[in-house]
């Protein structure tokens, strides 16, 4: 290993797993926008946040869509843009907090990604979120939690699990130093 490598310097072609891509699951509020960027700089990679691609082909907010569309069309164009932007290799993709729902979405980012889990307590999500401005599906508190505890098995899927509850730069450094070995 180079001294550059050691020193977290050296940009990185793939994670040790072997893929070019990492994504981040994990629940509204769990930081995955901005640890994707935090750790797309530390690798000297492409940043993707999937809601944003997913409004920008659809012309229309996420809450736009889930009002005028629905939520099965709004995850069928979720699954469709990922199945767009796992093409980019060297790219960190910040997923929606629904996208691990679906197992082609799943099974698509197991064969593309080392995927992370940003596992955080409901507290910290909630605190994150505030009023949750722009989220469809946050609304009352109750039903926030039961639709938190239902998704946690299907992020568990994910590759690794990093606690999120900390700073977003101590995230990016652990996902980095899981990704180089």
């Amino acid at each position: 290993m180079s001294e550059a490598a050691r020193n977290g310097l050296e940009p990185l072609a793939r994670t040790a797993s072997g893929h070019s891509q990492i994504h981040l699951a994990g629940f509204m509020g769990c930081g995955k926008s901005t640890v994707a960027q935090l750790l797309a700089r530390r690798l000297v990679w492409n940043y993707v946040d999937l809601d944003v691609l997913i409004a920008r082909h659809a012309g229309a907010s996420i809450a736009e869509i889930f009002a005028s569309d629905g939520e099965g069309a709004f995850r069928d164009m979720e699954s469709h843009v990922l199945r767009q932007a796992i093409q980019k290799p060297c790219t960190v993709v910040a997923l929606g907090g629904g996208t691990m729902l679906r197992e082609q979405n799943r099974e698509l980012i197991s064969d593309h990604a080392m995927s992370v889990w940003l596992r955080v307590a409901f507290a910290t999500c909630m605190e994150r979120v505030g009023e949750g401005a722009g989220r469809p599906l946050f609304g009352d508190p109750e039903a926030v939690r039961r639709l938190f505890d239902e998704r946690q098995s299907d992020y568990a899927q994910a590759s690794i699990t990093v606690n999120a509850d900390d700073a977003a730069a101590q995230v990016a450094e652990r996902i980095e130093a899981a990704a180089r070995r």
